[in-house]
């Protein structure tokens, strides 16, 4: 521990050292530069400066639209690989509550604990820290509590869903509590 905080200490002042070596330069070129531009003609000066600008300007927008354009197909390959993930999780919330209605059996425990393993898996990989978040609750609820309270369960369901519409783009803005419940769960407001 003491290592270590030897070490952090030598870091900072190492890079406090690189940084003030880089604002002296910096400095230098800025002082450079004025030096120049005094001896030219203020013509000469003012086509040079413009001739300039435009080029950073030009430089910025392609390095700033590469930059929108990498993160953009990166958030969208991440996209390809949540929404089969979230589509397994749904199919899994419908089997588990329209099972019993639509097939006369419900699903068994083992069925269950078999998709919340895999479940965890992939959503450790590919899910949103909100996403995770909102499973760790949901999940906690059945593994630490001996017998939880149904409706506070399917609130808390509902949070899932909602930080999963939010994570594969949906605004969400105008969902009241319980509303996503409604979608599969007749009587919630009882």
């Amino acid at each position: 521990m003491h290592n270590n905080s030897n070490k952090n200490k030598i870091q900072i002042i190492v890079s406090l050292l690189v940084l003030l070596l880089l604002s002296y330069l910096f400095w230098i070129f800025i002082t450079w530069l004025i030096s120049v531009f005094n001896g030219l003609q203020k013509e000469v000066a003012a086509a040079l400066i413009a001739a300039s600008a435009t080029i950073v300007v030009s430089v910025l927008s392609i390095v700033i639209a590469k930059y929108y354009e990498k993160k953009r197909a990166i958030e969208l390959e991440l996209r390809s690989k949540k929404i089969p993930i979230y589509e397994e999780f749904v199919e899994f919330l419908f089997k588990l509550l329209m099972n019993k209605k639509l097939e006369g059996n419900p699903m068994t425990e083992q069925e269950m604990l078999r998709f919340m393993s895999g479940f965890t898996q992939k959503l450790l990989i590919w899910g949103s820290d909100d996403v995770v978040l909102q499973w760790s609750k949901y999940r906690n609820m059945f593994v630490n509590e001996e017998n939880p309270d149904t409706m506070k369960t399917m609130l808390q369901m509902e949070q899932l869903l909602i930080a999963i519409r939010k994570d594969t783009g949906h605004k969400n803005k105008e969902h009241k509590r319980g509303d996503i419940l409604k979608l599969f769960i007749n009587d919630v407001d009882r």
